[in-house]
């Protein structure tokens, strides 16, 4: 059986932006905000299949014939949503991890508990599962999760890289690959979903001990 040729990545998230000539003045792009904020509440409550135009119409407080002048299909409608958010949380990773002090063990404790923090939110990690989802069949979805995952892994591997310079720079993308799955994969039983009562009482604290047991020389421990 032939292997299917890989697509290449793209470098940037899509465009959050409106269709184009549209949202230029203040209260259109609060109009868009709204649209996008009703959008990923019935997102997170209904899923992508219960995602429909006048039901974020609805949401919104806005008619059909105004939404589909910002977002004229449903797909326009989740491509904005996904880069919005996508990108605000990348943002959010790159502050954690370069804000959290000048010494790299802080940053890692502060960024932990910034993730962990942000795992406690049903509709995140709802998101999330919705988006890992749509990923599996729609390359818009995959393509940008590509690049948030490669920007967190980035700031990941920046990381490793002050705290264990021994390690080749193949070895840390690696590792930080490996610790962006394990953290993503965490906050299925996190999340308050479905899957939370298979959580284990005292997991954060496990986290962190193995986490700095795997990552900190015993000198920073």
């Amino acid at each position: 059986m032939p292997r299917r040729a890989s697509r290449k990545a793209p470098a940037t998230l899509p465009s959050a932006s409106p269709r184009e000539g549209t949202a230029v003045h203040a209260k259109g792009t609060e109009r868009v905000g709204s649209i996008l904020d009703a959008a990923m509440d019935v997102l997170v409550q209904d899923g992508y299949a219960g995602l429909s135009l006048r039901g974020v119409a609805q949401r919104a407080g806005v008619s059909l014939g105004n939404l589909q002048y910002y977002f004229p299909t449903k797909q326009d409608v989740v491509r904005a949503l996904l880069a919005r958010y996508l990108e605000q949380a990348l943002k959010r990773v790159r502050e954690r991890v370069e804000g959290g002090g000048r010494e790299p063990v802080q940053r890692l404790r502060k960024a932990l508990d910034a993730i962990l923090e942000d795992q406690d939110s049903p509709q995140a990690c709802q998101l999330f599962a919705e988006l890992w989802a749509l990923a599996a069949r729609d390359a818009m979805v995959a393509d940008a999760l590509a690049v948030f995952y490669a920007g967190y892994r980035a700031g990941v591997a920046e990381l490793l890289r002050e705290l264990s310079p021994e390690l080749t720079p193949a070895r840390r993308e690696r590792r930080a690959a490996l610790l962006v799955a394990f953290l993503e994969g965490l906050s299925l039983f996190r999340g308050g979903g479905n899957l939370r009562a298979a959580s284990v009482p005292g997991l954060e604290q496990e986290l962190r001990v193995l986490l700095e047991q795997v990552l900190l020389p015993p000198a920073a421990t």
